[in-house]
C-alpha cells in the first residue's frame, strides 16, 4: 500500500502508447491519479483544467482519445502525468508513437516544464537524438550501465549542454539511452 501512496502521490508515468483510457473525455482521463489520491471534486477539476491548460488543450477538455491526434493524446498523457506535481515524471519512449514534428514538440514541451519548474523528467529511449537534447545521457546495454554510450552514439567522451543560454535547473532532464 505505501508503494502505490508513493507512485500516486511522487511520481508521474508517461507511456509510449499514451495508456488512456477510450470511454473518458480527457478531463476525466487527466483526473484519475486525482481520483485514486481520493482529492475532492472542485480541487480535482480545478487542477485537472489546470494541467490540461498548462499542455495547450483547454479546448479539448470534453474530446475523447478516438477524437484527439497522437499529440494530443500524448499531451493529455503528459497532463495527467502532471497533475498532483509530482517530483519527478518517468517516461517510456514519450515519442516513439509520434511524428517527428510532435515529437519535437513533446521534448521541447520537457525542457520547458524541466527549466520553469524544475521538475525531474527521465526519459527512457532508444533514439540518439533525443538524447541530444537532454541534459544527462545514461546508457543502459542489456540492462547493465553502458558507460561509453556516448562514445557510440555521439562520439564525445562527456555530454555538454545544447543550450548554455539558460541557468542549469535544480533538476535534470534525463534520458536512459538504451543500446539498439
Amino acid at each position: 500500500m505505501q508503494q502505490a501512496h508513493v507512485r500516486n502521490a511522487k511520481l508521474g508515468f508517461v507511456f509510449q502508447n499514451f495508456n488512456l483510457l477510450p470511454r473518458l473525455s480527457a478531463l476525466k482521463n487527466v483526473e484519475l491519479p486525482l481520483v485514486y489520491g481520493r482529492v475532492g471534486n472542485r480541487e480535482r477539476e480545478a487542477c485537472t483544467r489546470a494541467a490540461l491548460t498548462q499542455v495547450g488543450l483547454e479546448s479539448k477538455l470534453h474530446n475523447r482519445p478516438n477524437e484527439l491526434s497522437g499529440g494530443q493524446k500524448q499531451r493529455v498523457a503528459i497532463a495527467r502525468a502532471l497533475v498532483h506535481n509530482p517530483s519527478m515524471v518517468l517516461s517510456d519512449e514519450p515519442t516513439g508513437a509520434l511524428d517527428t514534428r510532435t515529437g519535437a514538440e513533446i521534448i521541447a514541451l520537457f525542457r520547458e516544464l524541466n527549466r520553469e519548474q524544475g521538475l525531474t523528467i527521465v526519459v527512457v529511449t532508444h533514439d540518439p537524438e533525443i538524447g541530444r537534447q537532454m541534459d544527462r545521457v545514461i546508457g543502459l546495454r542489456d540492462g547493465r550501465l553502458s558507460p561509453n554510450i556516448l562514445q557510440e552514439y555521439y562520439n564525445v567522451d562527456t555530454y555538454k549542454h545544447t543550450a548554455q543560454e539558460h541557468k542549469p535547473a535544480a533538476r535534470e532532464l534525463v534520458t536512459v539511452q538504451r543500446a539498439a
